[in-house]
């Protein structure tokens, strides 16, 4: 084809829209993020990455902050609609088998999209603004277990927010052993599934003795009045 020609071409080929555009940065992004680490992450290495020019990418990400939601939620998002889809096959299921449904979207996504995003969603040894942003996005992936396990435990929201943080908290430490290669993928989910379905127990115990159930100590008091 005539150079001419070419430029012809090129002139009719249609742009990506820009829903699309931002999609591929947002995976030119994750891939920075995880091969490189966050420090990477910045307007120049992802217009390079994608081979546009910086300021297409600030009309998309007009700071680094944006850009870092974009990434987590994208990485949030995923997981989501992997449980949704994991909970269809589960239902009714038990809690232990939603548990781990849940688990199994979590691996699949980082298996999909890298550890490092799944690592940031853990806020500690960032920036408090990054730090912030990346609190909001994993409360917002765990507001439908906060209702659920609210009422489960009949235990007020604040008092299952905490109870949710320290779920989350050892659920990720089972992890753990997968993403540093000392354990298989189904060892460590299967030790985070054991992990958080035995706190959910011990915390349902709990709540039953407040709500009135007698504990030993006053059975014995009641026996002896």
């Amino acid at each position: 084809m005539a150079p001419g020609g070419a430029r012809k071409a090129a002139q009719k080929r249609p742009r990506p829209s820009s829903d699309l555009r931002r999609r591929e940065l947002v995976s030119h992004a994750s891939r920075i993020l995880n091969e490189h680490g966050l420090e990477a992450l910045h307007v120049t290495a992802l217009a390079q990455s994608a081979g546009v020019s910086r300021p297409l990418v600030y009309r998309v990400f007009p700071t680094r902050e944006a850009l870092f939601r974009a990434v987590l939620e994208d990485f949030a998002t995923e997981v989501g609609q992997r449980f949704q889809n994991a909970l269809v096959r589960a239902l009714p299921g038990t809690a232990a088998s939603l548990t781990r449904a849940f688990i199994e979207a979590s691996c699949d996504v980082i298996e999909a999209k890298g550890a490092v995003s799944w690592a940031l969603l853990d806020p500690r040894g960032i920036s408090p603004e990054l730090a912030r942003i990346s609190t909001e996005i994993l409360s917002n992936l765990l507001a439908p277990w906060l209702e659920r396990l609210a009422e489960h435990l009949g235990v007020p929201p604040r008092r299952a927010q905490n109870h949710l943080g320290i779920i989350v908290a050892a659920g990720r430490a089972a992890l753990a052993g997968w993403l540093d290669g000392s354990l298989t993928r189904e060892e460590a989910a299967l030790d985070a599934a054991q992990a958080v379905t035995g706190i959910m127990a011990s915390f349902a115990a709990s709540s039953t003795n407040r709500a009135g159930r007698p504990t030993t100590k006053g059975a014995r008091s009641a026996s002896s009045g």
